[in-house]
């Protein structure tokens, strides 16, 4: 019994002792330079406790006991494992592993080491990325990837971009649109992903790379990953900012007297020189204001700062079997123009969960609710005369700023009077079953459920220009549904043949099918303007329902073989049939081969010290384009309703669309080549890429006369060919224990050029252009992004031999062009072709962090590229009777050799005048941050805290004067909405 009551004391002493041996173990992680690692996993083996390292490489993790493992990994580096003594201070160096170093990326079903991808695949930044504060992910991607193109849609809140990559291979409407990937699932929208919750951002431009996706890829993939839970790691992260938008421009409108000037000048004598009377070219209205001196600045009325807010919350945790990542967003925006806004709410639930040893469920399900508001249409601010008054003595807004004999009404009146918003609800549900019958064989079910309804109400009250004429106001309620159904049956086989020797086989079965809805209702008379749409009415103005369908039924498989992990093949064939096309051309059949070649592990090279990688690519495959609408290979009918005895009777007539019953696949092939290096102890890392690509069977939608009944018909037609340089380099200038410098270069190049047309010829045997219905002309040998006009020749001037141009009734201060044939007179045949597209366009990134400092700089270019102006091609501001751009333009007094002189009556050759260059240079984003230490923040049981300020479109230098080097100053009649310089406050906290 004494040696037992020994035993028991003594037992209970050693777990007192070890109790009071637990600690908290701090220390710091390095690379074989002896700088700092930030993001390193500090894990108790065998237990879910754990925590990272902060930007100066420190960590600190409690409650370690003698004999615990602490294990350090992080990509790039290998990972090592460390027994715990009595130590309270563990400081670790982890050696570069040049197999780790090769990142995994996401590729078409399923993911790739970086070094074994044999097509082209572009990997985005993120942290860059995400630095612009928007919802719209579209522009995040601006200057992130070789060969990739944005252009800026609209800039209103909420608005969109359009993403090109590697340039126009379709004539088809939405045929450019690249196709956009989550989670392995097709999204419509890219701006239906929350920014915080992304993960990595990879896109697929050539056919090797895209032709496992067929007919969906032909204009490229964007894959988007999103964030995961991580085993043994629980994190809760916060990030918040504010930002502050004003207006940026580089351009001014003419002022009060500035304007007045103009009008006097319009309407001189041409003959004589001399100014008419103010009373022969003013209202008595205008000429009162010009007494008063009462001008007015319609921008500073229509446009104010507004703000952006953005609040962002998401856990993950993640055991052996079970990971979580959830998160919740919010943003919202003001827009600069009144009445304008967006806010979006939205949840995401990633969960993945080990039911068995061999079946394994993933479940995603997305949930999104946001509010746009729109000012009302037609808001034209630019043109509007300075000569007017808006407000009366009260300050109260008029309605007729000119003065009640004249009926234009105040755009701040209508805006008062009117309201535009839609509510969006969107609903994923992504339900995934993988079941591995044997270590190398799997199958996937993979099914995908997708909502979104979209109620859009607009009212015009009985105040408004368009519902005051005893209507008593006007509503339009639309409502728009769309439904995606996709299953996947997936089998992957990984067969273990032996070290030389590595193969992966996949084969997909997919459906994919769309629905689209859409109801409008019109109506007037509202018994008042209180409940807005919402409100009881009179009359049913109008009333329209549309229905669309469309299938995709798909088979795939794809082969990748490795021999020695130096010779790489791939090889993959894809069949889709799409509902879209007429019955005997439903299907396309899409296949691609691509080889990789690593160099760098050959003997001749293995022992070269200023080579660490060295990649050669090559690949040649199809894709196809079903993108066009779902009926058009079909003879449908319009709704037509007659009056017969009195009555309205239902009818209906031939669509005006004549009907394709040969309407097959539209098919590009892409060969692609391209090298991938790392050199110098990578110190330096890039790609260089040349690729061709030639669509034929171009989707044409070509106006014929209206004699046949109809007035356009969609057919098969042509060749389009795309030719392309693209280059990245990346550097790590300095990489010490304190500073950090890295710099990237982006640059690419397309040229689009149309290589076959009809085959039809002229008289004269030249081959004949067709003009679309869009109103582009395509010729052979031209762009298909072209301006056809004559050629701008500047501004006549006094003493130049007007007599022998081409106009010889101009007189100096009119619009001289080019009289290209030389007869003496300007016609079509003096028109010319101007390619609208850029030569080339790249970004410049630098980022350099000081302990706990970081600055991040953006610079992006696009050269070459040319736009017409529509505001200078607008005679009205050449008569002086609105307003706009405001110029130096041509007087008798000061000769403009660049703008011409104002006159009352309408000059010639306005548009080839307003064709200019749109090239820009802009400093995008400039960012500045620090990041808290460690010690100052564990005490809190806080991980990190980073604070930061950035600034968004700070500085453009171009020539070309609209609110966007990107945008028309007005857009279907209508200011463009301003594009904005942004100043953004932010932090980012994690637990």
């Amino acid at each position: 019994m004494k040696k037992f009551k020994c035993f028991i004391i003594a037992f209970l002493g050693g777990i007192l002792l070890m109790q009071s041996q637990s600690v908290s173990i701090s220390g710091k992680v390095t690379d074989e330079n002896n700088v700092p690692l930030l993001g390193v996993n500090v894990l108790v083996k065998n237990e879910t406790r754990g925590t990272t390292t902060d930007f100066d490489g420190n960590y600190t993790i409690d409650d370690i006991s003698p004999g615990d493992v602490l294990q350090f990994s992080f990509l790039g580096f290998v990972a090592q494992e460390i027994t715990v003594s009595n130590q309270q201070s563990i400081d670790v160096e982890l050696l570069t592993d040049s197999e780790a170093l090769d990142e995994v990326v996401v590729v078409g079903y399923g993911t790739q080491r970086k070094s074994n991808v044999v097509g082209s695949v572009s990997s985005v930044e993120v942290d860059e990325a995400t630095a612009i504060p928007t919802t719209n992910v579209a522009e995040m991607l601006r200057g992130r990837a070789a060969g990739v193109q944005v252009n800026l849609g609209s800039a209103r809140p909420g608005g969109g971009s359009n993403i090109v990559i590697r340039g126009n291979v379709s004539v088809a409407p939405n045929g450019n649109s690249p196709l956009i990937i989550v989670d392995g699932l097709p999204f419509d929208n890219l701006n239906d992903v929350a920014p915080d919750d992304i993960a990595s951002i990879e896109i697929l431009k050539d056919a090797a790379s895209t032709a496992i996706y067929g007919s969906r890829a032909s204009n490229g993939v964007i894959l988007v990953t999103t964030k995961r839970g991580v085993e043994g790691i629980s994190r809760i992260n916060y990030n918040a900012y504010t930002t502050i938008q004003s207006v940026t421009r580089n351009f001014n409108l003419y002022d009060g007297s500035q304007f007045i000037d103009l009008k006097r000048e319009a309407n001189r004598n041409r003959f004589t020189g001399d100014y008419l009377n103010d009373e022969n070219i003013f209202s008595p209205f205008e000429l009162e204001t010009i007494e008063n001196n009462q001008f007015v600045n319609w921008e500073d009325l229509v446009l104010r700062d507004a703000v952006i807010q953005s609040h962002s919350l998401s856990f993950s945790t993640g055991t052996e079997k079970t990971k979580i990542f959830s998160s919740i967003n919010y943003f919202t925006q003001d827009g600069i123009i009144p009445n304008s806004g967006y806010d979006r709410g939205t949840f995401k639930l990633n969960l993945e969960h080990q039911l068995t040893d061999k079946l394994t469920f993933n479940g995603i399900f997305n949930y999104q609710n946001a509010t746009q508001d729109q000012e009302t249409g037609g808001l034209n601010f630019t043109t509007i005369t300075p000569l007017a008054k808006p407000f009366d003595e009260n300050n109260e807004l008029v309605k007729f700023y000119l003065g009640n004999s004249i009926t234009a009404v105040n755009p701040l009146w209508d805006q008062r009077e009117s309201t535009d918003e839609s509510k969006i609800n969107l609903t994923d549900v992504n339900l995934n079953l993988t079941y591995k019958i044997t270590p190398s064989l799997s199958y996937t079910l993979n099914t995908f459920l997708r909502n979104r309804n979209t109620n859009r109400g607009i009212y015009r009250s009985s105040l408004h220009s368009a519902g005051d004429e005893g209507i008593g106001g006007i509503g339009v309620l639309a409502n728009t549904l769309f439904k995606q159904v996709l299953v996947e049956n997936i089998v992957n086989y990984t067969p273990q043949i032996n070290d030389d020797h590595s193969l992966d086989i996949t084969g997909v079965q997919a459906f994919d099918e769309q629905t689209n809805e859409y109801t409008q209702l019109d109506k007037s008379g509202f018994t008042n303007d209180a409940l807005g749409y919402n409100g009881d009415a009179t009359t049913l103005l109008n009333n329209v329902r549309n229905l669309s369908e469309r299938r995709l039924l798909s088979f795939l498989a794809r082969v990748r073989y490795g021999y020695l992990d130096r010779y790489l093949l791939e090889a993959t064939a894809r069949a889709d049939g799409a509902s879209v096309f007429a019955a005997n051309n439903k299907w396309g059949y899409f296949p691609a081969i691509s080889f990789a070649w690593k160099l760098h592990q050959e003997p001749f090279l293995e022992n070269v010290e200023g080579i660490n990688e060295m990649k050669l690519r090559v690949s040649y495959g199809a894709t196809g384009n079903q993108g066009i609408n779902s009926l058009e290979s079909l003879g449908v009918a319009d709704d037509r309703p007659y009056v017969f005895g009195g009555q309205t009777v239902g009818g209906s007539t031939a669509s005006s669309r004549l009907p394709n019953p040969n309407l097959k696949w539209e098919t590009t092939t892409t060969f692609n080549a391209g090298v991938d290096f790392r050199l110098f102890s990578n110190l330096f890392d890039g790609t260089i890429e040349y690729y061709k690509s030639n669509t034929t069977d171009l989707l044409l939608d070509r106006a014929i006369a209206g004699t046949t009944g109809f007035n356009v018909i969609r057919f098969n037609v042509g060749e389009l060919q795309n030719e392309g340089l693209e280059a990245s380099l990346n550097s790590n200038f300095i990489r010490t224990e304190n500073l950090r410098w890295t710099m990237g270069l982006i640059f690419s190049t397309n040229s689009n050029e149309i290589i076959s047309l009809t085959g039809e010829t002229d008289d004269n045997g030249n081959p004949i252009d067709i003009t679309d219905s869009s109103g582009r002309r395509l010729s052979i040998g031209q762009s298909i992004n072209n301006i056809w006009l004559p050629k701008y020749d500047g501004i006549y001037q006094e003493g130049d031999d007007i007599a022998g141009s081409g106009n010889p009734l101009a007189q100096p201060g009119d619009v001289r062009v080019v009289d290209q044939d030389g007869n003496g007179q300007i016609d079509d045949r003096d028109n010319v072709f101007t390619n609208t597209d850029p030569d080339w366009y790249g970004s410049i990134t630098n980022t350099v962090n000081y302990k706990g400092f970081e600055l991040f700089a953006d610079v992006y270019f696009v050269q070459g590229a040319t736009r017409l102006n529509n505001v200078l091609a607008n005679g009205e501001l050449w008569k002086g009777a609105i307003n706009g751009i405001r110029t130096k333009y041509y007087t008798p007094e000061f000769p403009s050799t660049q703008y011409p002189r104002p006159k009352p009556d309408t000059h010639l050759h306005l548009f080839p005048f307003s064709v200019r260059d749109a090239s820009y240079i802009r400093l995008r984003t400039l960012t500045f941050g620090y990041n808290m230490p460690n010690s100052a923040l564990s005490q809190m049981g806080i991980q990190n805290v980073k604070i930061y300020a950035t600034g968004n479109n700070l500085l453009t230098f171009t020539d070309f004067r609209s609110y966007s080097p990107e945008q028309d100053p007005i857009i279907d009649g209508a200011t463009s909405f301003p594009e904005t310089r942004n100043i953004t406050i932010g932090t980012n906290i994690t637990f």
